[in-house]
């Protein structure tokens, strides 16, 4: 198979299956036929290895969500993280929004089951709750867990949907969670704040395996070179050597396509992911950019390990998604940590007094614990961001 196996700290990534490694090579195959003819772009590539609906990491449904799988996401962690969703629907409801919630990418389904019962046991059920979920073998999985944990008269409440196209909107709230950072992106070599040093990296292949290729920037990488520049303004530290770097250039086409789905009626959007300004993310000590890739709950830093089978992602920059947004039509409300979003509902006064309620001091802990990993700084309370954008309604 195309790689190493093992990370960049030394250890040894468990070895796939026979199957699994059947299918990651049909995926090298058919992403070495398509460098027939040179190298192609990393965002094609990472598009291929998570998309593709036969052999893709996500595609297939390789995925493996939740404690002992490739990575654990908040709402996997702890129904505390959907209590704080939940609260921002009560919000919307108030504030006279449309009856319906619409989630992009539902994971395993673990928010959409915990967000609905807990809604359920509130009286406050939407009136459909819509799941945009490009991969069937993701969205057939997730249906077959909501039916098991969802009441008949809950469970039909919820469609899917595979393109913005399909959609039936009349306003409500919309929930992102970890979507952007798992979009295909370009990567670049550069001295930082320096648009003029940039060089596309570019995958190719040299008999054995995936590697690395220099190109000349593309028009549309020397001006993110540039935008990236005035954005760090004066606050880069002066860099000693070349580093890589990454930047997604699906932002603009992902906010304008959604925009125009949403377009007329009120809706607030509700991003959650890692990352942070532009500044951090393109700091001149990160040599190899930010990228990051997930196998069997192991974190390592080589996208061309095992194809098809492990998780790339990489930090979103929360100025670049602002920018996107704006220039959508869309009004930014801001971004704030996930402690600050989560410390602002009402899930502190509830993780009380669930706490008030348990004579265990077994029951105690672990609930304390959940809350902790959701807001404290070393865990995901200041890696992980919350913005909320909002699509205005018509008027008159």
């Amino acid at each position: 198979m195309s790689g190493s196996t093992a990370g960049r700290e030394g250890f040894e990534l468990p070895t796939p299956n026979e199957a699994d490694r059947a299918k990651s090579l049909a995926l090298i195959e058919l992403l070495v036929e398509r460098m027939a003819d040179g190298p192609i772009p990393f965002a094609e590539y990472m598009a291929c290895v998570l998309y593709h609906p036969r052999y893709g990491y996500y595609g297939s449904g390789q995925v493996a969500f939740g404690p002992g799988g490739d990575f654990v996401t908040a709402p996997e962690r702890s129904r505390f993280f959907t209590e704080g969703i939940a609260y921002e629907w009560r919000q919307a409801r108030e504030a006279g929004l449309g009856d319906a919630i619409l989630e992009i990418g539902a994971g395993s389904g673990r928010l959409a089951i915990d967000l609905m019962t807990i809604l359920a046991e509130e009286g406050r059920l939407p009136a459909r709750y819509l799941i945009l979920e490009i991969s069937p073998a993701l969205a057939e999985r997730q249906a077959n867990n909501l039916r098991e944990a969802l009441p008949t008269e809950v469970f039909e409440r919820i469609r899917w949907i595979d393109d913005w196209s399909e959609l039936d909107w009349d306003g409500g709230m919309v929930v992102a969670n970890e979507v952007l950072d798992a979009m295909p992106v370009e990567r670049f070599r550069w001295w930082p704040g320096k648009p003029d040093t940039v060089e596309r990296l570019m995958v190719g292949f040299d008999g054995q395996r995936f590697c690395w290729r220099s190109a000349r920037p593309d028009a549309r990488l020397r001006d993110t070179a540039e935008s990236i520049t005035r954005r760090i303004g004066e606050g880069i530290v002066p860099a000693r050597m070349e580093v890589s770097a990454e930047y997604n250039p699906e932002l603009e086409p992902w906010f304008a396509e959604m925009a125009e789905a949403l377009s007329g009626k009120e809706s607030w959007i509700y991003l959650f992911d890692y990352g942070s300004h532009t500044a951090d993310i393109y700091r001149a000590d990160r040599d190899e950019g930010t990228l990051k890739c997930h196998y069997r709950h192991l974190a390592h830093e080589d996208p061309f390990v095992y194809p098809g089978l492990q998780d790339i992602t990489a930090w979103v920059d929360f100025e670049a998604v602002e920018a996107a947004a704006r220039a959508a039509g869309f009004a930014v409300d801001g971004v704030r940590s996930q402690a600050q979003w989560l410390l602002g509902t009402d899930v502190p006064r509830r993780v009380e007094a669930l706490l008030l309620a348990q004579s265990g001091m077994a029951d105690q802990t672990r609930l304390a614990q959940e809350f902790r990993e959701l807001v404290m700084p070393t865990e995901m309370g200041e890696r992980f961001r919350v913005m909320r954008l909002r699509m205005a309604g018509e008027t008159g």
